[in-house]
């Protein structure tokens, strides 16, 4: 029997065995006897008990107890640490959830309408906490092993991950791992059709790579909006203390103050985010809802006189940028998207979608209990979005609520980082990224025009919109660009270039192809990124780290124009000790310069972190050097898929 018509009927099956086990299972229930779905999926897909080595750690007992890599890092003392994720369909204020509803647990905050869950005694529970509250609003979610945020990855710098990813959805999915470079293991990046097959439905895949890239990073779904609906999670890479440049400006480094926002949306409609999330909680905004739950704010603990490391990762998936600031509190960033630069003192951080920012938060203030503020801009203007959680100092009132009124037009005052659309002035008040500085001193070299190239992001409305690249609508190919790269996949591509030659007029017409542009591999190469649109677009690299060498804005009538400007008179580029990134801002009518060395050959995409906009075909593929150059797949785990039947 032909091979893939054997998956087929497997893949089939699972789905009618899924059917019936959802509806015959019996296992542990919960109170009205309705079993939660995560409770159905553990029994679908029990935890695997054997492994290739008895050198691999892992959770021996479940899955819900600290994982023995997570652990206090130590040179030259590398692990290789395994995890199961089994991606499901589940849903917010299920079954799980009804305890939290209790009489016991709620607190009258003497605020006019306002009641709270009690977020220090309701999760003190001796069985799993099967409960994904959300805003306290019922929504289909997708997430893996039952959680929200996902699993979080806590590993060290040269561990080798090995993730067995078992997709039980009725849709194909990836795992992405965002700050990684897969130096060694390019075929691991997870973006489908570009360096692996989709996972399909009923199927497995080994994700096993070498962590090369210390800092905070995240893993997510690279399959449509998936990511948005749930299927995302920390990974976060320590170093030695004695390699950790910033290791003595604080006390502590807990998970417990790592802050995954979500900008949330319901029942899989990812068209204009609904609410915004702190760790999976927040307020429900939606204040005529008849069915309005009592609030369940996520909460932050510290002791006072202590210094603490928070590490802040933004899922955002529409066009929304937020901002971040702490009542009474300066923060302290340390480092942007896993890479240090020299230490900022601001009051306010904004934050675009894919970047993480590290801080520290000295706890010197009064014991008690202070509002952690987020506020949505762009899209999430619209409704007026913003989100809060609780910093709570030990030995505070616990059903204290904090000072102060929770609003839209709140604003804190003070320095503000990385600010939204905003070119450097050398304003105090107000600090671009590129106005940073790496604790990785380097001097660029200079720049031959060859190597740099020239990129513009628009948006068309023709009939419908159109987001795209050098006005091109990214299509991706029927086929994995890195596993099939010795078959002569080339004749199938296109770039702007391409598209002239032919005579096609990109601008006039609507081109739509698998666009991939040519970088020589082991030379510096620069990208000049400019977006013709009205607001920013957050760019994101996949397989390097960059350095942010320009920025700046040139107004709707110049900015078509860039590269003769630059040719002509050179836009201000840094020469020494430029932040290195993976995901910035490029500025409404704006541009930002980007330089990396190409030591990565491979097939990276190179995209918006927008998912509305790089689903739609707002990404291009940078084909760094010649296949022979790339790094082959072992044969075996290469794109290679299995029936979990």
């Amino acid at each position: 029997m032909d091979i893939k018509l054997q998956r087929n009927i497997k893949s089939l099956y699972l789905l009618v065995l899924s059917l019936l086990l959802i509806q015959n299972i019996n296992c542990k229930v919960y109170l009205n006897g309705t079993l939660t779905k995560f409770a159905q999926i553990r029994q679908m897909y029990p935890k695997v008990t054997s492994y290739e080595s008895k050198n691999w750690r892992m959770i021996d007992s479940d899955d819900y107890k600290q994982h023995p890599c997570k652990r206090e890092c130590v040179k030259d003392k590398q692990m290789t640490c395994y995890y199961y994720m089994v991606v499901h369909y589940d849903e917010t204020m299920g079954p799980g959830c009804e305890r939290y509803l209790e009489a016991r647990y709620r607190i009258k905050t003497g605020k006019a309408g306002e009641e709270l869950v009690d977020g220090f005694t309701v999760h003190n529970y001796d069985d799993y906490d099967d409960c994904k509250f959300a805003d306290g609003i019922a929504s289909e979610i997708m997430v893996v092993n039952g959680r929200m945020p996902g699993q979080g990855v806590e590993v060290c710098m040269g561990d080798t991950i090995v993730v067995d990813v078992i997709n039980s959805l009725h849709e194909t999915t990836t795992i992405h791992w965002h700050g990684i470079h897969q130096l060694k293991t390019p075929h691991m990046d997870g973006v489908p059709h570009i360096t692996q097959y989709p996972i399909e439905a009923g199927q497995a895949f080994r994700y096993r790579f070498e962590v090369d890239h210390a800092g905070t990073h995240w893993w997510h779904s690279h399959t449509e909006h998936q990511r948005a609906f749930g299927l995302a999670g920390a990974f976060i890479a320590r170093q030695p203390k004695l390699e950790n440049v910033h290791a003595k400006l604080y006390d502590f480094d807990f998970s417990e103050h790592i802050i995954i926002i979500q900008d949330w949306v319901y029942n899989f409609d990812e068209s204009i985010p609904q609410n915004l999330l702190i760790n999976g909680l927040g307020r429900n905004v939606n204040n005529d809802s008849i069915t309005k739950q009592p609030t369940l704010y996520s909460i932050f603990k510290v002791v006072r006189g202590g210094r603490y490391r928070f590490r802040v990762i933004y899922n955002g998936c529409a066009n929304c940028p937020v901002s971040l600031s702490i009542d009474n509190h300066n923060l302290v960033v340390i480092s942007s998207d896993g890479n240090d630069i020299e230490p900022i003192i601001v009051q306010k951080l904004s934050i675009h979608g894919g970047e993480r920012f590290d801080f520290i938060l000295h706890a010197n203030q009064e014991v008690g209990n202070y509002w952690l503020r987020i506020k949505g801009y762009n899209f999430c203007k619209i409704k007026s979005l913003h989100q809060e959680a609780i910093l709570h100092y030990m030995g505070a009132k616990q059903t204290e609520r904090p000072k102060g009124e929770v609003t839209y037009d709140y604003e804190a005052e003070g320095v503000e980082l990385n600010p939204l659309d905003q070119a450097p002035t050398k304003n105090d008040e107000r600090i671009t990224i590129v106005e940073t500085n790496s604790m990785k001193p380097r001097l660029e070299p200079p720049m031959s025009q060859q190597r740099t190239h020239y990129i513009s992001m628009a948006v068309h409305e023709r009939g419908n919109f159109l987001f795209q690249m050098d006005n091109i609508t990214f299509s991706l190919p029927k086929i994995s660009l890195l596993q099939t790269r010795n078959l002569g996949i080339g004749r199938f591509f296109c770039n702007k270039t391409h598209q002239e030659n032919l005579g096609f007029n990109c601008r006039s017409r609507h081109c739509r192809c698998t666009n991939v542009i040519q970088v020589p591999a082991f030379k510096e190469t620069e990208f000049v990124i400019s977006a013709i649109t009205n607001s920013a677009h957050p760019i994101h690299l996949h397989g390097y780290t960059f350095r942010v060498v320009g920025m700046g804005v040139l107004g709707e009538n110049l900015i078509n124009n860039i590269e003769e400007i630059d040719r002509k008179t050179p836009l201000s580029r840094r020469n020494r000790n430029a932040p290195l990134k993976d995901t910035v801002q490029v500025p409404a009518f704006g541009y930002t310069i980007i330089r990396f060395y190409a030591d990565n050959p491979g097939y990276w995409i190179l995209h918006c972190h927008i998912s509305t906009h790089s689903e739609n075909g707002m990404a291009l593929v940078v084909r760094v050097g010649e296949d022979t150059q790339m790094k082959m797949c072992p044969v075996s785990n290469c794109g290679l898929c299995s029936s979990v039947v």
